[in-house]
């Protein structure tokens, strides 16, 4: 019995000796599972795409950037300040300065520039034309001109004989009034204008902001001397002139060559007569500005002492003159290039 007892205490304490053993085996791999899990886990949220450092790498790149972003809108910040300020900037962010004050009037200076509305569709961009400022004062109001041509007046005929003569006199003697009514047409739709003329006409203006006296010209009776011969045809030696020399361009010249908008590169009429006269011809020309800006004159007409007679043709451009409404409004611009011209409102 006691043999039994010892034996059966043997194999009890062999067993849990064994099971002893085999719960601390288990334990550790458990445990080293757990820690590789933990490890990998630890790694990833250290070294992983969205990891501890790569967040904080990221981090530091915002915080550059940021600073760099704040201190180039505090730069902007400090520029817009400064040109509104100076009444040169805009508030907006935009290109576009600030406007002092809100009609054209109290901004414009002469050579600015001026997007026109003209009301005429089929002109420019839909009716809109870049115009520059003649005139900003009391005597003369609220003036712009087209910067290039608007279109070309053809005016005077080619001939040597009586029916040409007619004919090319007849322009002459018209010539003003017509470049003045095709300026007309520049300001009769549209919504900013009163009146239109063609540069180099009588440039004053009336209480009603009207041109008044554009078509304000010397009358004149030329008749070609007894001792000449008289041209083939003739029934007298009335030359059929009515209109003598008149000096109406000299003050657009004189503004438009202060402000820089006198020459264009293209040729254009002026709405002024320029009557030669020597003592074996007469010459009947109306004035118009060269490529290079020099002021020429256009024979319509020539009547020489030898009974000769010669008439001639010119085309070239019109630039109208806008007389504008006083409280025409700016609604963007400076004027102070073509890209930024004063947009206009009412």
């Amino acid at each position: 019995m006691k043999k039994n007892l010892k034996s059966k205490s043997k194999y009890e304490l062999l067993s849990k000796k064994t099971n002893s053993k085999g719960i601390t085996l288990i334990a550790l791999i458990i445990t080293i599972i757990v820690l590789l899990i933990l490890a990998g886990v630890t790694i990833n949220l250290t070294l992983g795409e969205n990891g501890i450092f790569r967040t904080a790498e990221m981090a530091g790149k915002n915080y550059i950037d940021a600073q760099d972003k704040e201190l180039a809108g505090l730069v902007d910040f400090e520029n817009t300040i400064n040109n509104i300020i100076g009444g040169t900037g805009s508030s907006s962010g935009t290109d576009t300065p600030a406007i002092k004050d809100d009609t054209l009037k109290g901004n414009a200076q002469p050579g600015d520039y001026v997007k026109y509305d003209t009301g005429i569709s089929s002109v420019g961009n839909n009716g809109i034309v870049t115009f520059r400022v003649l005139y900003n004062d009391d005597t003369y109001g609220l003036q712009i001109i087209s910067d290039k041509n608007m279109e070309t007046v053809t005016l005077g005929t080619n001939g040597n004989d009586l029916t040409a003569w007619q004919a090319s006199i007849t322009d002459y003697n018209n010539g003003i009034a017509t470049l003045n009514q095709k300026a007309e047409y520049y300001a009769t739709s549209s919504p900013y204008a009163i009146d239109g003329r063609c540069v180099g006409s009588v440039p004053t203006i009336g209480v009603d902001g009207k041109f008044n006296a554009k078509n304000t010209e010397v009358e004149g009776t030329y008749s070609v001397p007894d001792s000449w011969t008289l041209p083939t045809g003739w029934s007298s030696r009335d030359t059929g002139c009515q209109k003598g020399t008149d000096y109406n361009h000299t003050t657009d010249r004189t503004a438009m060559q202060a402000a820089n908008i006198w020459i264009t590169g293209e040729e254009y009429w002026l709405a002024s007569r320029w009557v030669f006269s020597f003592s074996s011809a007469y010459y009947f020309e109306v004035l118009n500005v060269s490529t290079s800006g020099n002021t020429s004159s256009m024979g319509f007409c020539r009547v020489d002492a030898n009974g000769i007679m010669d008439t001639f043709s010119y085309r070239h451009g019109l630039r109208p003159c806008i007389s504008l409404k006083s409280d025409v409004k700016v609604i963007a611009g400076d004027g102070k290039s073509e890209a930024t011209a004063y947009e206009l409102g009412i």
